[in-house]
């Protein structure tokens, strides 16, 4: 409850602010600008899906965070169709995949990498000599 209340404050507070600098209309041309945005970003997630599987497969993010920021870019879209400064602040914000690997890695718990070996022992070969 308590989130939904500082979400609440700060969406008013922010709405408020670009609307006495930009005029009620500029208010409104944001709220068409950031709805069809946030339509065209749903319609084109899946360009961003096959450039996260090229970077897992090159293992330059790790599965959780594939999946943590393909949600952030769903939610993300999402948050920009609805009206609001705020929402549309955060919208774009979780468009990056810098910010949502920030996130993920920040809340995600991280997982130990187990060996299947022994750091004491040396792997040579022997050859026989006859």
């Amino acid at each position: 409850m308590i989130y939904f209340l500082v979400y609440l404050f700060l969406e008013i507070l922010f709405s408020y602010e670009f609307t006495s600098m930009f005029t009620p209309f500029g208010m409104f041309l944001e709220i068409l600008f950031t709805f069809f945005f946030g339509v065209f970003l749903l319609k084109n997630l899946n360009i961003a899906f096959i450039d996260n599987i090229q970077k897992l497969r090159r293992r330059e993010i790790s599965q959780e965070e594939f999946v943590s920021i393909g949600v952030f870019q769903l939610v993300g879209a999402i948050l920009l169709m609805i009206p609001g400064v705020f929402t549309d602040i955060l919208g774009i914000l979780m468009q990056f995949d810098s910010f949502g690997s920030f996130v993920a890695r920040s809340f995600l718990p991280k997982k130990e990498v187990k060996k299947d070996f022994d750091d004491d022992i040396i792997d040579v070969e022997i050859i026989e000599q006859k």
